[in-house]
Parts: C-alpha cells; sequence; structure tokens
C-alpha cells in the first residue's frame, strides 16, 4: 500500500513539470500505471540478482524501483543512474556525452566508453534499437558491447539491455506480460 502512495504522488508532481520532446515521445512507449501494478510489473537482471520492478514517469524519465532499494532511471535511450541490486548494492550514474559514456560513482569517474550512435531496425513488426560501444584499456585491448532496447508492435517498450558498470556487467530490464 505504501508503495501505491508513493508512486501516486511521484506521478501527481511530474505532472507539473517540463520535458523534452524526446522523452516526451518516448515516455510515451511506456503503458501509463492502473490500478493493478502486478500489471506493470518488470523483471531487472544484474549479475546474479534478480527482481521485479515497476515503473514511475519522472521529469528525468522512467524510475523502474522496488520495495528493496532498487532503482534504475531510463532517460528514454540510456540508463542514467543505478543503485541498489542485491549484497553488492551498488550507486552509479551514468552520463552520455556525445560519443562517449561516463560512469561514476559519486564525483569519483570509473571509466569512460565510446559509443556509436543508435542504430534502428525494424523486423515482424518489431522494432529494434542497437548501441556500439567499447571500453578502451589501452592501445592493444578493448572490449566491445552492444547496448539494446526493444520497442514491439503495440509501440511499447519490452526490452532494455544495458552494460551499467565499469566491469561490462549488463542490466536488463525484461517487461512482464
Amino acid at each position: 500500500m505504501r508503495l501505491l502512495s508513493v508512486m501516486a504522488c511521484l506521478i501527481l508532481f511530474s505532472g507539473c513539470s517540463v520535458q523534452s520532446s524526446q522523452l516526451s515521445a518516448v515516455m510515451g512507449l511506456f503503458k501509463t500505471p492502473g490500478k493493478d501494478t502486478s500489471l506493470n510489473g518488470w523483471t531487472v537482471k544484474y549479475a546474479n540478482y534478480e527482481a521485479m520492478v515497476y515503473p514511475v514517469a519522472l521529469p528525468q524519465g522512467i524510475l523502474f524501483s522496488n520495495k528493496a532499494g532498487d532503482q534504475i532511471l531510463f532517460d528514454g535511450w540510456s540508463i542514467t543512474q543505478v543503485s541498489g541490486m542485491g549484497r553488492g548494492r551498488i550507486a552509479l550514474s551514468i552520463t552520455d556525452t556525445q560519443s562517449e559514456r561516463q560512469y561514476r560513482q559519486g564525483n569519483r569517474l570509473v571509466a569512460v566508453h565510446q559509443c556509436q550512435e543508435w542504430q534502428r531496425q525494424v523486423n515482424s513488426g518489431m522494432t529494434s534499437f542497437s548501441q556500439l560501444c567499447s571500453d578502451k584499456k589501452g592501445l592493444k585491448h578493448s572490449n566491445h558491447y552492444e547496448n539494446s532496447i526493444l520497442v514491439v508492435g503495440d509501440g511499447s517498450i519490452s526490452f532494455i539491455r544495458q552494460i551499467v558498470d565499469d566491469r561490462l556487467t549488463p542490466l536488463t530490464l525484461i517487461k512482464l506480460e
């Protein structure tokens, strides 16, 4: 019941803010929360951790959270903040600038990755967005990875997978049907 009250307050306050047109368009890809929050549940997976989270629209994007204290902020293209996620309890912020993605723990910069622009592909009524990135670990060595977002036939986002830390650990959000 407390979760419903907090979610209702956040939704009410978020209606009073100005949002960018890009973010507003992406926010429309999420279904509006109804009275039964179990219908809006998502599974979050990070390393060996898995939990259920619920989306709430905020001026900065969509906040996925739960009673355990897990929080993932998604701005429409990128996961920009992560905290919680089990025993390890991470707390990272992620900032995209031009072709770089910067990972910070508090004020400390822990990694910088090079990322290309998002690419769009349509297949069987679904649209997938993918972004190739690499972490430069020196002149001879770099690890390549792909971030992805899947939009299903009804226009809603159903899958988000992005690297969210300096160890190249993916965080996956999957909409429950």
